[in-house]
This record gives C-alpha cells, sequence and structure tokens, in this order.
C-alpha cells in the first residue's frame, strides 16, 4: 500500500531542504555564518514539522491558512533551487581548479552574495505563477464528420487539478464556477482530481455543481491510482446514483444533443494500483492496446467520438479507432521552462497544445494543479472548446 501522493511529497521535500541545508552547513565557500546557520535549521525544523503533522491532522492546515501555504511552497522551492544551483557551482568549481583555472574573482570565493538572491527570486516567481488563479482558455476547434447538430456544441475541461496542499477544493469550486460562467454543454475531467483524501467530499461536490445541461464525464488519472482508488471509486459510484457526474473506465457511453447521438470514450491510466512505478514502454504500450479494446467495444463508427484520457500518448490508439477530438492532460506541459519542457518532450509524445492526426485532434491541457507548487512560464488553466462542422470548399 503506498501513502498518499501529499505525505509522499513532504517527505521528498525533507531529504532536498536536508540537502540544502548540508551544502550550506559543510561545503566551505557555501558556508553560512554560524548564526545565520542556526536560524536557518531551526526554521527547516518548524517548517517541515508543521507540514508534516498537518499531513495526519483531520483538516489540512494548509489549506485554511493560506499564509501557511505560500511560506511552505516558498520554502521548499527554495531550497530545492538551491540544491540546483549551489550544487551545480560546486561542481563547476571542482571542475575549473583540477583544470588549474584561476578562480580569482570575488563571485567564485563569495557566490551565496548572488545565488541566494537569485533562488529566492526563481521561488517567487514560479510559486506565484502555480498559486495565480488558472487561466480561462477558449478554443473553436473544426472536425470532420462532427454532426450538423453537434455545430455549436461547447465543452469545458479540467485536467490535474491535484486537490491537496497546495490546491484545495475551494480552488477546484472557483474553477468550476469560472467554467459555469461559460455556458457549457459538458464537463469532462480527464484525470489526476485530488491528493488528499481529506478533501474528497468538498472536492466532488465542486464537480457535481457545473451547469453543463449533458453532465459532468470523468476518468482516473495516475494519482487516483497511486493511494485510496477504492475510496474514489466508491464516491463515484455513489455520485453516478446522486448527481450527474459519471465515470468512465475503459468504458463508453452514448449521449444525445438535438437528435444526435454521439460517444464518450474513457480509458484508464496505464499503470497498477498502488504502484508510483512507471511502466516499461513495452508494458505500457499492451495496457493501453488493452484499454483501447474494452474502452471501443462496441462504439459506433458512424458516430461522432470524443475520447478522453489522461496519458496524452493514447492519442494514436483513439485516432486508429476514430475518435474526432481526444482530450488529455497528466504532463502539466512540462511545467518549467525551459528545463520541464525539455525534459517532457524526451517523455512525451504529445506534451502541450494541439496535435493532428488524419481526421483525429489532440488538445493535451496543462491542467490547473500541481503537487509540487511550482510553475514557470506554464501558468495553469481550464479550457473550453466550441466544436465546429468542418466544411471544405466544393
Amino acid at each position: 500500500m503506498t501513502i498518499s501522493t501529499s505525505l509522499w511529497f513532504v517527505y521528498h521535500s525533507i531529504i532536498y531542504a536536508g540537502i540544502c541545508g548540508l551544502l550550506l552547513t559543510l561545503v566551505p565557500h557555501l558556508r553560512l555564518h554560524k548564526r545565520t546557520l542556526w536560524i536557518y535549521w531551526i526554521l527547516n525544523l518548524l517548517i517541515f514539522s508543521i507540514w508534516l503533522i498537518s499531513q495526519f491532522s483531520e483538516q489540512n492546515w494548509l489549506v485554511t491558512s493560506t499564509p501557511l501555504r505560500w511560506i511552505i511552497a516558498l520554502w521548499l522551492n527554495a531550497s530545492m533551487a538551491y540544491v540546483a544551483v549551489g550544487g551545480g557551482f560546486t561542481v563547476l568549481r571542482v571542475l575549473l581548479r583540477v583544470a588549474r583555472r584561476k578562480l580569482s574573482a570575488h563571485f567564485w570565493h563569495q557566490p551565496n552574495a548572488i545565488l541566494l538572491p537569485l533562488v529566492w527570486m526563481l521561488s517567487a516567481f514560479g510559486v506565484y505563477e502555480a498559486m495565480s488563479a488558472p487561466l480561462l482558455r477558449h478554443y473553436d476547434v473544426y472536425l470532420e464528420q462532427l454532426p450538423a447538430e453537434l455545430d455549436g456544441f461547447k465543452i469545458a475541461q479540467i485536467t490535474d487539478s491535484h486537490v491537496g496542499d497546495f490546491v484545495g477544493s475551494r480552488e477546484l469550486a472557483n474553477a468550476v464556477s469560472r467554467l459555469n460562467a461559460t455556458n457549457p454543454d459538458l464537463l469532462v475531467m480527464t484525470g489526476d482530481l485530488l491528493d488528499d483524501e481529506r478533501q474528497l467530499d468538498s472536492a466532488f461536490a465542486a464537480l457535481t455543481h457545473a451547469n453543463a445541461p449533458m453532465g459532468v464525464v470523468a476518468i482516473l488519472g495516475n494519482h487516483e491510482k497511486y493511494h485510496g482508488l477504492p475510496t474514489i471509486l466508491q464516491k463515484y459510484k455513489t455520485e453516478a446514483t446522486q448527481t450527474n457526474l459519471r465515470l468512465l473506465v475503459d468504458e463508453n457511453i452514448t449521449l444525445n444533443y438535438h437528435g444526435a447521438e454521439f460517444q464518450i470514450v474513457g480509458v484508464d491510466y496505464p499503470i497498477l494500483p498502488d504502484s508510483r512505478r512507471r511502466m516499461a514502454e513495452t508494458a505500457k504500450l499492451d495496457y493501453m492496446q488493452r484499454s483501447a479494446d474494452k474502452a471501443f467495444h462496441g462504439v459506433k463508427p458512424s458516430e461522432w467520438i470524443l475520447c478522453l484520457t489522461h496519458h496524452p500518448d493514447f492519442f494514436d490508439l483513439a485516432a486508429a479507432n476514430h475518435a474526432g477530438l481526444s482530450l488529455a492532460g497528466h504532463t502539466h506541459g512540462g511545467q518549467v521552462l525551459p528545463l520541464g519542457y525539455t525534459v517532457g518532450r524526451l517523455w512525451f509524445n504529445y506534451l502541450k497544445g494541439w496535435y493532428q492526426l488524419p481526421s483525429s485532434q489532440l488538445f493535451v491541457s496543462v491542467g490547473m494543479g500541481h503537487v509540487w507548487p511550482y510553475r514557470l512560464g506554464v501558468p495553469p488553466e481550464i479550457v473550453t472548446f466550441t466544436l465546429h462542422s468542418k466544411i471544405y470548399p466544393k
């Protein structure tokens, strides 16, 4: 049984903060004054103790206290950033000494005069962008084989809300309220709804307040499968009997809009429950193929198909099964430019934005939330789409 994502992230943040402290304590050219070091270690202990204890309290303290959320986010990001820049500086300094290069510049002997302000500045920019309200984006989508009755059909998408320490159910409710104001016909939630089971009821309450006439259709992401999957599945099952919220796990449903039937296919995320291990590429592709076989079973290619997938690399299979439009998330768009985007391009075939295959389109949203409260150049978003029939000139 895996621990919750929030607690897992706390443990890893403590490790980074510890490494940062060791750099500031043991590395001669990075070492702080003794009094400053004492202050650093006391603050470290205080901040992470509060964060750790909050994981076991009945109510998440970070959700109820915005200042506490900001303090912890800034501190952990500054610690992580210092490990990167301080560690990188140390390695570079050693390499230059090995190459017998003279280190006469003041920077090489007192680097913290530049590194510490740089770290705090980067931390503040990234936390501010991550904590900001998501951008509301809109796209007009022109699709082949879209029934005339569906011309003007509006879909709203929320993905990767990661309701937890740094994005609470209150923020999710605000996002749903903003989408309600656009009058969508359908709201879709494409995975990674929450990371904190204490906010399960309030997160679902936010989703079910959607005013979309065709209801809310959701799928699972990887984070639902990391921890507490049986509880989440039971909650979806309960909500399906009382509200207009439906979960699709390798299955499909048929909806009717103004007399035209269309189908929504929802596919599972390729990972085993209670596991954080990435699947090998061949195992992932096999899992996706099995998902496609089950999810598209009984689907009529003659009807227009909307595919919901958390993992964007499912797009090839969706297109092969005649899905006109696929909506995905998961990647967070790399979350941090340029490093995250570069690494993301190595991990995913489809990272962010629009992609097209013959007769099929994919949109990968960067999502509205995060586990790591840091975004740089990739602001959070919620999205609406208005569908249009693609008319070719005669």
